[in-house]
């Protein structure tokens, strides 16, 4: 039932009814309002994917900015985001003093803040910001990132004790990890012959280098499948703004492993992507 519907109907039925009916009335209907809407997929439950079935992991950190952090109450700081394997449980519980970032010389730091966003769905969260003061570019960058704390992930696993060597400032975003998910698992826009939605997630936020069409972005992503084709998606979801982006699959076979091209996106500090691929991990059965 659609809104504009249930509100003619429920202003009809006003002038009939006595005030402990109408009360009645909108309980049942906002009722039936929440049932359609977690019917519709709009529930916060993310899809589950082979990943959450393996242990869990710290996949990447990637140095992306340099004492350039624009946000006015961080502004100059360094950006650096890590990556996990499995969503991080609750980003309301995150703690800076959970991580620490080391450096060449062996300083070791805390962030100033810890944040899922920009990538703060539901359906994301499997990337963590740092912001803070992490040794600078050239002299004393930062080489590893430290769970010192505690970081609860998806499925009640500990972050604890997981560390990861961190990308140079002057390489350019690459992927590091890959999903395929059915459009019915995750609710967003899609070409309506799409059978499959592959979440390909980077090391840092992407947007296309300037001149980039999204033409030539959407050929740059290929896909290895199991019959062994090479397919191209048939369209793009959710670019720029975050590390995330949906690539649509007119296909049931399974893919294997997804690719992209040299130079086609961009980090915040406008470095171009590498050519880089990742394996694709199955839907949970």
């Amino acid at each position: 039932m659609c809104f504009s519907k249930l509100s003619f109907t429920l202003s009809a039925l006003f002038h009939r009814m006595n005030k402990k009916n109408i009360i009645s009335l909108l309980a049942g209907a906002l009722g039936l309002v929440t049932l359609t809407w977690v019917a519709n997929g709009q529930s916060s439950t993310p899809p589950r994917t082979s990943l959450d079935e393996q242990p869990s992991r710290m996949i990447s950190a990637f140095f992306g900015l340099d004492n350039a952090i624009p946000a006015l109450r961080y502004r100059g700081a360094d950006g650096l985001p890590v990556t996990f394997s499995r969503r991080v449980a609750d980003p309301g519980s995150l703690e800076p003093s959970a991580f620490t970032v080391i450096t060449r010389s062996g300083t070791r730091a805390h962030p100033l803040r810890a944040t899922t966003r920009p990538a703060d769905e539901a359906s994301k969260r499997h990337t963590v910001l740092l912001i803070g003061e992490f040794g600078d570019e050239p002299d004393d960058p930062p080489v590893i990132v430290e769970v010192t704390g505690h970081l609860t992930l998806a499925g009640g696993d500990d972050a604890h004790g997981m560390s990861v060597s961190v990308t140079p400032l002057e390489d350019g975003p690459s992927l590091v990890m890959a999903y395929a998910v059915s459009p019915e698992n995750l609710k967003v826009d899609c070409p309506p012959e799409t059978k499959q939605i592959i979440v390909a997630v980077w090391n840092g936020g992407v947007q296309p280098m300037e001149g980039v069409t999204g033409e030539n972005h959407r050929q740059g992503y290929s896909i290895e499948t199991t019959d062994g084709d090479i397919v191209r998606p048939i369209g793009l979801g959710d670019v720029g703004g975050d590390n995330y982006e949906h690539l649509f699959l007119d296909t049931e076979v399974t893919p294997l492993r997804v690719s992209m091209k040299s130079g086609l996106l961009k980090d915040p500090r406008s470095d171009p992507n590498p050519v880089t691929s990742v394996e694709v991990h199955r839907a949970a059965l």
